[in-house]
């Protein structure tokens, strides 16, 4: 059933006043965490801070919430996140909702206090991710960004190899996935909406549609309106390998290439090539990224079949491969006797539980949204580009604005139906 508007704007109202006011914790001392988006990520998400006190689950869901809270039998339960942010006690919040509200649940977490840890890739659109990490910085929250492979030991080693100089000085970077999201049909709108889910809600900011049943539970991501497709799940998780060893972070240009970009569904198959700027005595960088089966040609027929998906560094005294737990260096004749670097980068003590720690220590997570804010954005740029006919932007990062392209604004910047903002 669709709320009506006078309901609608009294509860954001409410929402908009949020009584919380952080504590301190002591090392020993549990965290009391509300948990939005409660299945499917967020059940991953949930186990993962399963340690620490689950004081509120929240979700549009009614079926997948009585699940969830009998695993947390003492969390109160929530249909709307707004209402959850008035619960005193929540030290902190996890966001695992569809792409397409992780904004207005973020923002609104940080405003009040708490500390977040949010999905990739942040947000919807590269202004509503800029407001994220704007926030973060402003309310001096601990944040952290769902990229849980950033934790492992392959991207850690493959890091300290490229920072340690042993490929040379790298200008060139392929990047590349299996996924291949948009392969989905559509069935007719106005779907029956099961009982006890709250599909006005679950549109939240966006303007309200007749509902598909392809939308939810899961394949929203096949869908421009609510998710970017294998550039928005994917990019973040593979190319944060790049900005990471390389200190990459904001694009000069940004070229999607590929067949046009149809209205609803996302593409499947396509490249985007990014330019980004020297960074001191490190030079000029130019990555691609592929997806739906093209891959780089600079590997062999073998490579390619072994490496459904993965980051290909180019160096100027040899090659590295790596996927997300494991990795080469090439050729391999060239290297079998190279002597690795000391390792320079601590071993994780997990995803979750580093963002954990860094709530009660008053610290810094290493995907907080100082660093994953532009990793995602530069994914969300992809998308525009392509969305504006496969158009070369010429991207200001400052600004937020693609200097030769103004109808980039319509993909850059959010926009919410009445009642809805940031």
């Amino acid at each position: 059933m669709r709320m009506k508007r006078r309901q609608f704007l009294a509860t954001t109202a409410a929402a908009l006043t949020f009584p919380y006011v952080g504590r301190v914790l002591g090392a020993n001392e549990k965290l009391n965490i509300g948990v939005v988006g409660v299945a499917g990520r967020g059940g991953g998400n949930l186990k993962g801070v399963s340690g620490e006190n689950i004081v509120a689950l929240c979700d549009v869901d009614a079926a997948r919430l009585t699940a969830a809270a009998k695993q947390f039998p003492a969390a109160k339960q929530y249909g709307d996140f707004r209402r959850m942010l008035k619960q005193k006690d929540i030290d902190a919040v996890v966001c695992s909702t569809p792409d397409h509200t992780h904004a207005v649940i973020g923002v609104a977490a940080l405003k009040s206090g708490r500390h977040l840890y949010c999905e990739k890739p942040l947000a919807h659109t590269v202004s509503e991710v800029r407001a994220m990490t704007v926030a973060a910085a402003k309310h001096k929250r601990v944040t952290q960004m769902g990229t849980q492979i950033h934790a492992g030991s392959n991207y850690r080693r493959v890091v300290e190899l490229v920072r340690s100089g042993a490929i040379g000085d790298v200008k060139e970077v392929h990047v590349w996935s299996g996924a291949a999201y948009g392969n989905i049909g559509l069935s007719a709108p106005d779907a029956p909406i099961a009982k006890g889910f709250d599909y006005d809600l679950w549109l939240g900011p966006l303007p309200y549609r007749p509902f598909r049943k392809e939308y939810a539970p899961f394949h929203w991501r096949h869908f421009w309106e609510f998710g970017g497709g294998t550039l928005a799940d994917f990019w973040c998780h593979y190319s944060d390998l790049a900005h990471w060893a390389l200190d990459l972070k904001h694009p000069l240009t940004i070229h999607a290439q590929g067949k046009k970009a149809r209205p609803e569904r996302v593409t499947v198959a396509m490249k985007v090539q990014y330019e980004y700027p020297a960074r001191g005595a490190k030079p000029q960088v130019n990555l691609t990224w592929y997806q739906g089966g093209e891959k780089p040609a600079a590997l062999t027929a073998q490579q390619k079949k072994k490496w459904g998906s993965g980051v290909l560094f180019v160096g100027e005294k040899g090659n590295l491969l790596s996927g997300y737990g494991n990795h080469v260096l090439l050729p391999e004749d060239k290297f079998k006797d190279f002597k690795r670097p000391p390792r320079s980068i601590p071993d994780s003590i997990g995803h979750h539980a580093e963002w954990i720690k860094a709530c009660k220590e008053d610290g810094k997570a290493t995907c907080d949204f100082s660093y994953s804010g532009p990793l995602a954005e530069c994914a969300l740029l992809g998308i525009v580009s392509h969305r504006v006919g496969n158009k070369k932007l010429e991207w200001d990062w400052k600004s937020m604005k693609a200097t030769n392209c103004p109808e980039a604004e319509r993909y850059v910047h959010h926009q919410y139906r009445n009642g809805w903002s940031l």
